[in-house]
């Protein structure tokens, strides 16, 4: 096997582990951005393509592609009022638990649940003398 071949399976390796490292501790809330990250790393990736085959063109759009995601990456994380490093690496090192099978003090849920039905909170609206306070 030839040394490019041997390149390209290592390389195609090393960005897949990297891929799924980056994307498997994130869910939930998190993910456009992580989806907003994976847009700008691929813009970059063609920038760099560009510079290594010497076009400009493929250079420019790149760069454009990469720093707009960049740009949107940190609107979305300010907006969420969140780093990127705790949105990439938030959930990191832990596991999930299941309430009830073994889960810590701090997971356990505190309070009262308040169960009702459509009658109670029909009549509980009709006498509500306001439902939204401004």
């Amino acid at each position: 096997m030839g040394i490019l071949i041997r390149c390209l399976l290592g390389m195609t390796g090393l960005s897949g582990a990297l891929g799924w490292h980056m994307t498997a501790s994130i869910g939930g809330a998190d993910m456009p951005v992580v989806i907003t990250v994976l847009n700008s790393y691929s813009g970059w990736a063609l920038c760099a393509e560009g510079f290594m085959l010497d076009q400009p063109l493929l250079t420019t759009v790149g760069a454009l592609i990469g720093s707009s995601g960049a740009i949107l990456t940190h609107i979305m994380c300010v907006a969420m009022n969140r780093n990127i490093t705790s949105v990439l690496l938030g959930g990191f090192g832990t596991s999930s638990t299941v309430v009830g099978a073994g889960a810590s003090a701090a997971a356990m849920p505190e309070g009262e649940a308040t169960f009702t039905d459509v009658d109670s909170t029909v009549e509980l609206l009709k006498g509500a003398k306001e439902v939204i306070r401004s």
